[in-house]
């Protein structure tokens, strides 16, 4: 058995490249959740970065609307597969789940938006041929047909010795080759047309045979064809014919949601898209027409021009009855497509994007050679002109006039492929700003987060405050400082970690409710729940304690998911979180007996010692107390399972060297923590007041720390002296903005929330 393609094919469509993935002896009969949800997510993904309008543009649908004009059908009535596929996510139409096989190769043409499909090798008479059809095919019934259709001649179809296996180069099985839940041996295809690199096709290729291998199981080899590779040996004397192997990731969790959904790696092993040629290439030909502007007298980066309105105000204003004003607006041009002496680009700005239409009679030829020579994909444009719609139904703005306001020197990145390295977006954010407007919404969110828990502080009284940022002894929080030096005062000096201390110097100030919402400092580990700079809302209020706090956190937070949200319950991941429902209290100690399974007498300090070995926890501290272990088995097994809304209270007093003994019980304080979706959210407890009783803790924190603990506190004489002034009875509390903004966005990652996270040093 061949895989071929017809030399026709070449002729009529150059530098068409067709990538196979073979998988034998498969398990395509189980369903698979993790591939469902990918799926999903995949949907989502194209719904964030894609409108319906933007479709017909883009470089990936292009070439296959003009692939089907060359063989006479019309892109409004047919349409490839892609596009198909695509349309109809974009029309809310959810694409259902078929099976594992289809569902991946689904998933993969979403991703990279490039046509996919595949074949049960069992069904195959013969040769596989990718051919132009004849005047005599055999009718075909298509996947979900009820009646058998002849290809028209000239169609580009796939065939066997049965005749053809899809219509009009469209993946659309025919019903005798499906995959099924049966399919044991399958023959996949990615295809691509220039502009679309071979690069690009190759690293799905490599995905795809990556996720058949790990969800299905059996062996997978690939192959890539074009005009110098035209067939490949698919079967020979009966038994099936490996390809070539496929590359090993690097990475085995390269689909997580943290890469997957929006965003695009490279992984090492993986051949990498070579951009460096052909992006330099393209610098080059900027600067060039940089140096042809100016020799011309055309100012690359010219002062401002008034603007009167955004992309949004004219979509919005847009009467079909009323006559347009006159509107100036600016943005960067993020489409470009010329049509003779007629030009039409998109371009955006803070509030969304528009379609401008340039027409050489409107503008003059001077202007227009302008616009055709030296504007580009990346520009920042001023235009003014009037509204009107368009034929076929869009808002656009007719332009009288335009002037380059800003020259991009560099490609933009393409929407799906363009930030090919996930470090690139952290690093270039700027890039991932311009390109991916779900990621343009995330920090829209984080800002009105922000504003609101802002406007609930000052509506009960609160007043903003801004403490130091640099410590000359670190305090507020267990956690390990990072260290600077002040050369002029030769002071050793702390970058904060928590703004605690001295808030409460300000309530012992009679400031009795304050709060500062600001970054915070901490020289530990980096997790996709951990940056080292993040954000902190740090409030106090005097004469309330942490029941209050509770009922007062619980509140903020359900008016921030409502404003932000708009609803109660919240999609995270796979499940709802329910904000609408008093969030669940209970203790630290009765939460590790009912998510460990353990009874009260198995948690005593007889017996705590076998479940913390059977666990495999071993605490730094030679002489650990009852306290300390419990707080460690609590890390262990009830933190992940704290999804829905859930306070935490009763600390043991050894882990809250900051807070105020239990009157009934002096072993814990009254403490609380909140936990959602696994993480840690807000933090808050009864201040320690007795001045005498935090001198004697931070003693015992400055010998645990002399013992080699470096995230103990220092001994702080400064705030015992100011305790000593009197401080009322507080209740303290603090919510990480960064994990709430999490939370809301569906974001399992904190890099991602944060605009500039703090990352490794770029090797060179």
């Amino acid at each position: 058995m061949l895989f071929k393609i017809d030399p026709r094919i070449f002729r009529d469509y150059p530098g068409v490249v067709i990538g196979i993935v073979a998988a034998h002896d498969i398990n395509n009969k189980d369903d698979n959740q993790e591939v469902r949800d990918l799926l999903i997510k995949s949907q989502k993904h194209i719904t964030s970065v894609l409108q319906l309008s933007d479709l017909a543009e883009h470089q990936h649908i292009i070439p296959w609307r003009n692939a089907y004009k060359k063989f006479g059908a019309k892109p409004k009535k047919h349409l490839s597969s892609i596009e198909n596929l695509v349309q109809r996510i974009l029309k809310r139409q959810s694409l259902r789940s078929i099976n594992t096989l289809v569902d991946l190769y689904n998933v993969i043409s979403l991703r990279y938006l490039i046509p996919a499909g595949g074949e049960d090798l069992d069904t195959i008479d013969g040769n596989i041929e990718l051919t132009i059809a004849g005047d005599h095919e055999k009718p075909v019934v298509l996947l979900g047909d009820q009646q058998a259709r002849t290809p028209q001649s000239g169609e580009v179809i796939y065939k066997d010795n049965n005749g053809a296996i899809c219509r009009r180069w469209n993946w659309k099985e025919a019903d005798r080759t499906k995959l099924t839940k049966d399919t044991r041996d399958a023959f996949l295809v990615l295809e691509a047309l220039p502009p679309v690199k071979k690069e690009i096709l190759e690293i799905a290729l490599h995905e795809l045979a990556w996720l058949i291998e790990k969800y299905c199981g059996g062996s997978v080899t690939v192959a890539l064809l074009d005009e110098d590779n035209q067939q490949e040996v698919l079967k020979e004397s009966g038994s099936y014919v490996p390809l070539e192997p496929k590359k090993q990731l690097s990475v085995p969790d390269f689909l997580s949601q943290e890469i997957f959904y929006h965003k695009q790696k490279v992984d090492a092993g993986v051949p990498e898209v070579k951009h460096d040629e052909s992006v330099s290439r393209e610098h080059q030909d900027r600067l060039d027409k940089v140096e042809k502007m100016q020799a011309a007298g055309i100012e690359p980066w010219p002062p401002h021009k008034e603007i009167n309105a955004t992309c949004k105000d004219v979509l919005d204003e847009y009467s079909d009855e009323a006559e347009s004003r006159e509107y100036n607006i600016a943005g960067r041009i993020i489409a470009l497509r010329e049509h003779g002496k007629t030009v039409f680009c998109h371009i955006q700005d803070r509030s969304g994007k528009i379609q401008v239409y340039i027409k050489k009679d409107n503008v003059g030829e001077e202007k227009f050679n302008e616009l055709k020579h030296f504007i580009d994909i990346g520009d920042t444009v001023w235009f003014a002109g009037h509204s009107f719609k368009t034929k076929t139904g869009e808002i656009t703005l007719k332009v009288d006039n335009f002037t380059l306001l800003s020259k991009c020197l560099h490609p933009l990145p393409e929407k799906f492929h363009g930030l090919a390295d996930i470090e690139i977006i952290y690093r270039q954010r700027y890039l991932d700003l311009i390109s991916n407007a779900e990621s343009r919404d995330r920090f829209k969110k984080r800002s009105q987060i922000i504003k609101i828990m802002r406007d609930c502080f000052n509506e009960h009284g609160f007043m903003e405050v801004e403490t130091p940022m640099l410590h000359p002894i670190p305090g507020g929080a267990v956690a390990r400082p990072f260290v600077t030096h002040h050369n002029a005062l030769d002071l050793e000096l702390y970058l904060r970690i928590a703004p605690e201390l001295y808030l409460k110097r300000l309530v012992i100030g009679s400031f009795e409710r304050v709060y500062e919402i600001g970054r915070c400092f901490r020289n530990e580990g980096i997790s996709t729940k951990h940056n080292p700079e993040f954000t902190l809302a740090e409030f106090y209020i005097a004469h309330k304690d942490y029941h209050f706090m509770m009922d007062f956190v619980e509140k903020i937070l359900r008016k921030i998911v409502m404003e932000v949200y708009g609803s109660l319950n919240v999609q995270f991941g796979n499940q709802s979180i329910n904000f609408e429902q008093p969030f669940k209290k209970i203790s630290m100690k009765d939460a590790v007996m009912e998510y460990g399974g353990y009874s009260e007498s198995a948690l005593s300090e007889k017996n705590i010692d076998t479940i913390m070995k059977e666990k495999g926890i071993t605490l730094p501290q030679k002489d650990a107390s009852w306290g300390q272990k419990l707080f460690a088995l609590f890390e262990e097994i009830v933190e992940s399972q704290l999804f829905q809304p859930t306070f935490i209270t009763d600390y043991p007093i050894e882990v809250s060297p900051l807070a105020k003994r239990d009157p009934a019980n002096p072993a814990i304080v009254p403490r609380f923590e909140l936990f959602i979706a696994g993480m840690e959210l807000s933090n808050g407890f009864n201040e320690l007041n007795d001045p005498f009783d935090q001198a004697g803790r931070f003693h015992q924190q400055a010998k645990a720390r002399a013992a080699g603990d470096v995230e103990a506190h220092y001994y702080d004489a400064d705030y015992v002296l100011a305790l000593e002034y009197g401080l009322p009875p507080t209740v303290g509390a603090a919510i990480g903005i960064d994990r709430l903004t999490m939370l809301l966005t569906n974001t399992t990652s904190i890099k991602d929330v944060i605009l500039f996270p703090t990352l490794k040093k770029k090797e060179e």
